[in-house]
């Protein structure tokens, strides 16, 4: 059986399955529908689209040893412009129950407000539902290539049974879960989702994509989970060789910002003025950019006060520095980084420690002597 006759029976057997209208969801709704945040393919807030591809396939029914590996499409199809469509739904990889792509960006992209960026599957509508034919995947995301991070997700469709490969998902019930949407229509994920979760990922530089195809079964020795520990159900088994999240794209809406002045867009910051506050922990926009989060903490052991920030390696147009005062009034540079450079200490007291390549954790030791009680960082263009 040819590869689109057999896209196009799964079709059919979506079409013949659950037609019974569904109770809404807390979470918006299908493409088209009032309060969506699906995002078109043609949406021209698109910046850069993936450029390469690894795919790891999973086997077209993982509850049998001896299935083999789903073989539609080739990684080529995940990277470039969304082009599947429900009269086209071809132009994908298929990952296999449990299977991945891996998808990197030519140039990173970073967090702007609102979605970051878009994954594209090919699900279609099921006629006389308020459901659809939805495979589902995990999103992670990397600043390296080798560290990934994991949106939080969450699956409301009920798992008291599977639904079988002729089922159907209301999008109402799935929140950061990639193939919520039809073919044509991206599934948005935001970045500051991902803030402080870890310092091995830099939400203002992302290069890498993972997708990882929800296995949508209850068995409870292949079932998936979400972040919160509900099983996710999508159509399952889909025992063919397009088995699993068919992956069309992925688009980024906001490459990442070199200078004060495009950070400064990117985030629609109404006050520009490098020294203005457009946020509300009081920092200044100058600090913010060339920091990312602006936090500075301090601790004191054992006779030692340690300071500890990240910065932005990669933002080189301006002078970052950590300052230390007795009363508020006069204030002493104990350390700084010019044009993005390692960060040099300035008193022959303090002891200073950076790692990292792109979002740098900055460590200062001192005496805990009282000479200082106060600390800021500081910073201009």
């Amino acid at each position: 059986m040819g590869q689109s006759i057999m896209k196009y029976r799964i079709r059919f057997l979506a079409a013949v399955g659950l037609v019974t209208p569904l109770l809404a969801g807390p979470f918006p709704p299908a493409a088209g529908q009032p309060g969506s945040d699906a995002i078109p393919a043609n949406d021209p807030r698109f910046a850069l689209w993936a450029t390469s591809a690894v795919v790891e396939r999973g086997p077209t029914e993982i509850g049998y040893p001896d299935s083999s590996l789903a073989t539609f499409g080739d990684p080529v199809n995940a990277t470039g412009p969304a082009d599947a469509t429900p009269s086209n739904p071809v132009p994908v990889v298929s990952l296999g129950d449990g299977g991945s792509a891996t998808l990197e960006f030519a140039q990173p992209f970073g967090d702007a407000p609102g979605p970051d960026f878009a994954v594209f599957e090919n699900g279609f509508s099921v006629s006389g539902s308020s459901a659809s034919f939805l495979e589902l995947a995990h999103v992670e995301v990397s600043s390296d290539g080798l560290h990934f991070f994991r949106f939080p997700s969450v699956s409301l469709t009920p798992s008291v049974a599977t639904i079988g490969e002729g089922g159907a998902v209301n999008p109402t019930d799935v929140h950061n879960l990639a193939g919520k949407y039809l073919a044509g229509y991206g599934t948005p994920f935001d970045l500051a989702e991902l803030r402080d979760c870890s310092p091995l990922l830099d939400i203002q530089r992302i290069t890498h994509v993972r997708v990882i195809d929800v296995v949508g079964t209850n068995d409870p020795a292949f079932a998936t989970h979400d972040s919160v520990g509900n099983i996710i159900i999508d159509p399952y088994p889909t025992p063919y060789f397009s088995s699993g999240f068919d992956l069309d794209a992925i688009g980024a809406l906001s490459q990442t910002t070199t200078t004060y002045t495009a950070w400064a867009t990117a985030q629609a910051i109404a006050n520009r003025d490098p020294a203005a506050h457009s946020t509300p922990d009081g920092a200044p926009n100058i600090i913010k950019y060339l920091t990312g989060n602006a936090r500075l903490e301090t601790r004191v052991s054992a006779g030692t006060l340690t300071l500890s920030f990240s910065r932005l390696g990669y933002r080189t147009d301006g002078k970052l520095r950590v300052e230390g005062s007795p009363n508020l009034q006069q204030w002493t540079p104990l350390a700084e980084s010019i044009h993005g450079a390692v960060m040099t200490a300035l008193t022959a007291n303090t002891q200073l420690a950076e790692v990292g390549e792109f979002a740098r954790q900055v460590t200062l030791s001192l005496p805990a002597d009282g000479l200082f009680k106060y600390f800021r960082l500081a910073a201009e263009p």
